[in-house]
């Protein structure tokens, strides 16, 4: 071991010689051993340590210099977490008060609602069904083209719903008189891939004898009406053309005016 190195080691031998690992604690021995040098060296630094080490004992301690520094830490953390909390505080009550303003701004500049205008509304509603249905798909970007040209005036109620996650336009029929339902989900090709479906109206097991039928729409191949109902069949939602197809004969034809024989 050369003295560099056993000069480093001397700082960790003496009262803290147990810091040193065994091996470097002899071959520290073994030096100061023999050379008189490092020797003298690290005789000095312990005796300078241990006069030190004595006069720093001999300085006596305050009375209460304990309590004192205590209480001194807890007083600075308690100032601390006041002003935290006073922070806190405060930004609560500032949202609190912008939250309260943005209500009373909406509570004083919301439209008065009445009677009148319900009613009014309703009956605008019922007396034009189809062409209310007509006009919400449109705000959608459709149009309303089923292959089987389904009554409008059956719809009860219109609006977006959920089919496997996603919304939707459903329109909600009724048939009071068969007592029928049918929702009729309209799709595009980027909502589902839907052209695997039957469309029969066949449909799985269904506790409240639910039947599926999918109709194409005659102007968009990208389109299709997803009907579930319920009932005999999907005749029941259909428009009743069969008023269209009476032709009523000419009166010659009836022969109201026979000629005199």
């Amino acid at each position: 071991m050369d003295c560099n190195t056993a000069r480093m080691l001397a700082t960790f031998f003496g009262r803290q010689g147990s810091e040193l690992a065994p091996e470097d604690a002899t071959a520290l021995g073994t030096h100061l051993a023999s050379c008189s040098k490092c020797s003298a060296e690290v005789q000095f630094e312990r005796t300078f340590d241990d006069r030190v080490t004595q006069a720093m004992m001999a300085v006596p301690v305050p009375a209460g210099l304990k309590a004192k520094l205590l209480d001194g830490v807890s007083t600075q953390h308690g100032n601390w977490y006041r002003q935290k909390a006073y922070y806190v505080v405060g930004m609560a009550a500032s949202i609190l008060i912008a939250i309260g303003g943005v209500v009373a701004w909406q509570i004083g500049t919301a439209p008065e609602l009445t009677l009148t205008e319900i009613v009014t509304q309703a009956d605008r509603q019922e007396q034009d069904r189809s062409g209310n249905v007509r006009k919400f798909l449109a705000e959608r970007g459709l149009g309303f083209n089923p292959e089987r040209q389904l009554d409008l005036n059956q719809v009860e109620f219109w609006g977006d719903g959920q089919l496997s996650g996603k919304r939707v336009p459903v329109l909600n029929f009724v048939n009071t008189a068969r007592n029928a339902r049918a929702k009729v989900y309209v799709v595009r090709d980027s909502d589902f891939d839907w052209k695997k479906l039957p469309q029969d109206g066949s449909s799985v097991a269904s506790i409240y004898g639910f039947q599926v039928a999918v109709l194409r729409d005659t102007k968009r191949s990208d389109v299709a009406y997803i009907v579930v109902f319920t009932g005999a069949g999907l005749e029941m939602f259909l428009e009743d053309r069969s008023t269209a197809s009476i032709s009523f004969p000419k009166a010659a034809e009836l022969n109201l005016y026979p000629s005199s024989v």
